[in-house]
């Protein structure tokens, strides 16, 4: 009886260890991501700003392609969700948007083995991929709108929402047709909202 009973443990251990190896194999090592760590509004001297700062992971999918020369753009996106008839007041006497962007390029180089990041026409390069990905998503003091002549005592509280995405549309046209369809090259953070608080 003994020795039935230590077969059927050996056996049941071994499927479990077929089992548990082909997940594993089935599963990608690592999920691209975007996460947001920290948005704050901050309204000062009549100008609303954003600070903000996104955690941007890659798969091995987004990695081969930067290496293998494809550049990847990604976008931070705001927009200003309230007062509504503010920016539309401001959209019809200013030409005012009430939407910014920001765009990210980031770049392999194979002659130099480095990684280079662009805002702009402004470039950093970086070593290793970790170091440039820690800098992708950095927002700093940026004025995304103006209060103008609106008093605080008519308005209400300035809000908005905030975002970040790998802009496909901004890959190579070949590449784009290529992925219609496929959603393991979508990378995107959900919206945040983002109220204003005047700066002291």
């Amino acid at each position: 009886m003994a020795f039935f009973t230590r077969c059927f443990a050996r056996i049941d251990l071994r499927r479990f260890s077929l089992m548990l190896a082909a997940a594993l194999l089935c599963l990608p090592c690592w999920a691209a991501s975007i996460q947001l760590e920290s948005a704050q509004g901050v309204e000062h001297e009549g100008k609303l700003s954003v600070d903000a700062r996104y955690h941007v992971q890659l798969d091995s999918v987004h990695e081969n392609a930067l290496l293998d020369g494809v550049p990847l753009t990604f976008a931070v996106e705001f927009r200003l969700t309230k007062p509504r008839w503010y920016w539309a007041w401001r959209s019809m006497a200013d030409w005012f948007s009430p939407t910014g962007r920001i765009e990210y390029k980031l770049s392999y180089h194979a002659l130099t083995r480095s990684y280079r990041v662009g805002v702009g026409t402004l470039y950093r390069s970086f070593d290793t991929l970790s170091a440039a990905l820690n800098s992708l998503g950095v927002v700093r003091e940026w004025e995304v709108a103006e209060r103008g002549s609106v008093t605080r005592k008519l308005d209400s509280r300035f809000a908005g929402e905030i975002s970040m995405r790998l802009d496909t549309a901004k890959l190579p046209k070949p590449l784009q047709l290529g992925l219609l369809g496929d959603s393991d090259w979508k990378i995107e953070s959900g919206m945040t909202q983002v109220e204003f608080e005047e700066s002291k």
